[in-house]
């Protein structure tokens, strides 16, 4: 248990993987992710805080997520519209027999991921971007990985 009750849970979600979404907006999600989204109840689909992509929280990482999200002061009015914002975007990830869910249009929207999409492992939850997004994102991350890490302790 962590300190706010919740179970903690370990995920591994890493790599990248760069699927299209069809023509009804599904996504086959990779087999190595798909294992851990739906295991016994619905994963989460919510955007991310930086608002570039959108994020599928296995329901045990979602319940620790959403404990840090409600410890925060209700009275403080950043804490709030950051709840509202992220709770209002969230929605059940369900996963077909195929290994198939369909990305929320709205979500798709307001982070603008297209038809192209790579999933990214981010250890406990996964990311779906826009590829083109991604591409730039990680060009950048990478030019400037040695500098960033520097300032970091690892």
């Amino acid at each position: 248990m962590d300190q706010n009750g919740t179970e903690s849970v370990a995920y591994e979600f890493t790599g990248t993987y760069n699927h299209g979404l069809d023509a009804k907006g599904r996504l086959t999600l990779p087999a190595a992710f798909r294992e851990h989204l739906n295991e016994g109840s619905s994963a989460k689909f919510a955007i991310w805080l930086d608002k570039q992509c959108i994020a599928i929280y296995p329901l045990p990482v979602w319940r620790q997520f959403l404990a840090k999200l409600q410890s925060l002061p209700w009275t403080d009015a950043r804490s709030e519209s950051v709840k509202r914002v992220v709770l209002s975007s969230a929605f059940n990830c369900e996963v077909d027999k195929q290994g198939r869910t369909v990305l929320p249009p709205h979500l798709r929207e307001l982070v603008g991921v297209g038809r192209e999409v790579t999933l990214v492992g981010k250890g406990q939850f996964v990311e779906i971007w826009d590829r083109a997004k991604w591409t730039d994102y990680f060009k950048r991350g990478h030019e400037s990985l040695e500098s960033d890490a520097s300032r970091l302790t690892l």
